[in-house]
């Protein structure tokens, strides 16, 4: 225990003193010409034998290392060794050399100084034996608290670093790390020279372990010693925040969750496991608290592999990096850290934590009661009797496919309830329809105790979106919605966004025919001259001139025709082993060599889109004027025969074709698809109009109670 209760800060200089885990390898480096910074322990605080054996107990225990701090009585030189305790007991401490130590036999041993990483205990020695690896001493009386650093330092092992300033480079490895200064040991590059570094600029670090970088940012030199050939180097990051993001308008809100959830990790530099409590906790990111003296974040530092612990039994694992550290109050720091990727069932379960912690009703995934769930589909009308009487046939099959959807977690499919009491009253799902692609859908809501639910869906899936667009395990490139032009709701927020973002290439609107057609018994060849065939890549050019000036849109981007996508798990595969169905196939229709329209032959298990838009044909006709429509329905005739059910969906874009053919359509659906770069853009437009839909709501019904 310390008996002198002087609570300076240090007695020396502590900071020049080198860290007994990182004595350097060579001889030169170990002579001591700091002897300044004993000649004050005299009046520094003192620890006492019974705190004394506690200490070095533990070091012993952990495996720690001690410096030992010797002089050469010949040429007056004082050395500082690295050593390691064998034993420990209350009268003696027997220690082995790291390595054969290089001074005189008649040296003297003079102290020793263990750390911790944030004290320094002065021991003076008494020695009891010597040999050549090893050497007893007395354990002492007391000893004296040398100094104390403001944040722990910690040893690190196997982390390069790499240099840069204004041409210059050297790289090297990290020897010990905290927040507010680490030492590096370097060697410039063979064309570069130590004096070109200039103390007085920044210099750019970048830490990293094999192929995993783990922080860049600018830093200052602090202090430096060595040759021309190698040299020990400590920096100051300069950088106490960063911008990982875009600045959004509207900032998801920042939820302080009961039981408050802690997280765990591995410190990326120093190996050593770190646990904290969460103070707040978005979607995007988390706050957490720390003590001053054990800090360990730095801005900048990007963790893998970090654990969200949440009720003692629930972990979800993502990466994250350190975005800001700020003081907090006396003593104490907060530092935020943004998540940088995390799989989509860990997502899904995040998102049910912070939904259900602001609403109990609101849910993310979580288990459905089947029965429930189709009495509101029912109730709302979104299964209408048109579309039962398609799929009454294969009912028993639909239930099939949706129990395991709402009652198992998927990697494919996610889905959004608003209920009370084993009521739905909202519900919205999404689902991975195309390879990087994800579609929403399944959008309905009845009102709650007169409070209208569908607002509150839609601000969930907002929030919910925040994720889906910003991490890549989750591969969203692309969101797709399909809704009729007269539903007033989705046209006036997905509708009114497009029109207002007035950009194509990033939110786009197609309008598409749909009807159901028979399936055929009998097929006829295709006349002469005509010819169906896979699509292949001399026929995109042409293709995207049609659509480039039909649309501009983003409709042959989420079908990836230019197989940029190569090399990743092909959704049918990622479908297959949940134990679903999803594949679709790209045919061409030529008259000659000439492009007249594309087929898309989409395939999915019954009723996992209950308009079966995943389960039917999808006509692109690049050449209306010279395809009439018995060339097509022949050729449709070919393909349909894959489908088990009577009648096959089919959408036909431009949706005037089937009109200047004759055709009756049943309906028409617009296409809404974003690309998820400007999720942002519609999370904050969305996020403005919902507050202002109030209002908008208000006057409504004002003005149909004026009119009666």
């Amino acid at each position: 225990m310390v008996e002198n209760r002087d609570e300076r800060r240090s007695t020396g200089d502590v900071e020049n003193l080198p860290r007994p885990a990182e004595a350097p390898p060579h001889a030169p480096s170990r002579i001591f010409r700091n002897q300044d910074l004993f000649r004050a322990f005299q009046s520094s605080p003192v620890i006492d034998q019974k705190g004394l054996i506690n200490t070095l107990h533990y070091t012993h225990f952990t495996n720690g290392t001690l410096l030992v701090h010797a002089s050469d009585p010949k040429f007056g030189e004082e050395f500082l060794l690295q050593a390691r305790l064998d034993a420990c007991t209350e009268e003696e401490l027997v220690c082995r050399w790291e390595e054969i130590p290089p001074f005189p036999e008649d040296a003297r041993l003079l102290h020793m100084i263990v750390s911790d990483g944030l004290s320094l205990i002065l021991l003076p020695i008494q020695v009891i034996s010597r040999h050549d690896k090893r050497f007893t001493v007395a354990v002492p009386s007391k000893g004296h608290l040398l100094g104390k650093r403001a944040v722990r330092r910690h040893p690190c092992r196997g982390i390069r670093v790499n240099l840069t300033q204004s041409g210059f480079y050297a790289r090297g490895e990290l020897i010990d790390f905290s927040p507010l200064g680490f030492r590096v040991r370097l060697t410039p590059d063979a064309d570069c020279s130590f004096i070109w570094l200039n103390e007085d600029n920044h210099c750019m670090i970048y830490l990293h372990e094999g192929q995993k970088n783990l922080f860049s940012g600018r830093c200052r030199c602090v202090r430096q010693t060595g040759g021309p050939g190698e040299r020990e180097l400590v920096f100051a990051p300069l950088d106490q925040s960063i911008h990982r993001f875009r600045k959004s308008k509207t900032r998801n809100r920042r939820i302080q969750v009961i039981p408050p959830p802690s997280v765990r990790f591995e410190h990326p530099l120093f190996r050593k496991p770190v646990q904290r409590d969460i103070r707040n906790l978005t979607v995007a990111g988390f706050a957490v608290d720390e003590q001053l003296e054990e800090n360990v974040l730095l801005p900048g530092m990007i963790i893998p592999g970090l654990e969200i612990r949440y009720a003692g039994t629930l972990k979800m694992i993502c990466d994250t990096q350190v975005i800001y550290r700020r003081p907090a109050g006396k003593e104490r720091v907060r530092c935020g850290l943004a998540i940088l990727n995390m799989d989509f069932i860990t997502y899904t379960r995040l998102s049910h934590i912070l939904a259900h912690s602001e609403d109990p009703r609101a849910s993310f995934s979580s288990e459905v009661e089947m029965d429930a769930l189709w009495e509101f589909f029912f109730d709302t009308g979104f299964i209408y009797p048109k579309k039962y009487h398609l799929l009454q046939s294969s009912r028993e099959e639909f239930k099939k496919t949706y129990s395991r959807l709402y009652t198992e977690n998927q990697e494919i499919a996610t889905h959004f309830t608003y209920e009370e009491n084993g009521r739905i009253y909202g519900h919205v799902s999404m689902i991975r329809a195309y390879q990087r692609t994800w579609m929403i859908h399944h959008l309905a809501a009845r009102p709650l105790n007169r409070r209208r639910t569908g607002l509150s869906i839609l601000r969930n899936i907002l929030g919910f979106s925040e994720g889906l667009f910003r991490y890549p395990s989750i591969l969203m490139d692309y969101m797709i919605f399909y809704f009729r032009p007269e539903n007033r709701f989705p046209n006036f927020f997905f509708g009114g966004f497009t029109r207002d973002f007035n950009n194509p290439r990033g939110c786009s609107l197609d309008l598409f025919a749909y009807l159901n057609r028979p399936k055929d018994r009998v097929q006829d060849p295709l006349p002469q001259g005509w010819q169906l065939r896979n699509f292949e890549a001399h026929h995109l050019p042409e293709l995207e001139r049609f659509y480039r000036n039909a649309s501009g849109g983003l409709l042959l981007d989420i079908l990836s025709l230019d197989g940029r996508n190569e090399g990743e798990e092909s959704l049918e595969d990622v479908y297959r082993h949940k134990g679903f169905l999803r594949q679709y196939s790209i045919h061409a229709l030529l008259s000659g060599e000439s492009l007249k329209a594309v087929l898309i032959v989409n395939r999915s298990d019954l009723g996992i889109n209950l308009s079966e838009l995943l389960n039917g044909i999808k006509v692109i006709v690049t050449d209306p004027a010279g395809l009439p429509w018995e060339i097509l329905n022949t050729a449709l005739a070919g393909l349909t025969p894959v489908y088990p059910t009577d009648t096959v969906p089919l959408m036909i874009y431009p949706a005037s074709y089937p009109d200047e053919k004759g055709v009756p359509v049943d309906k028409r659906y617009l296409l809404w698809i974003i690309a998820t770069q400007h999720g942002k853009t519609l999370r904050e437009y969305l996020g403005k109009n919902t507050r202002l839909s109030l209002r908008f709501i208000f006057k409504h019904l004002l003005r149909k109670l004026v009119k009666k």
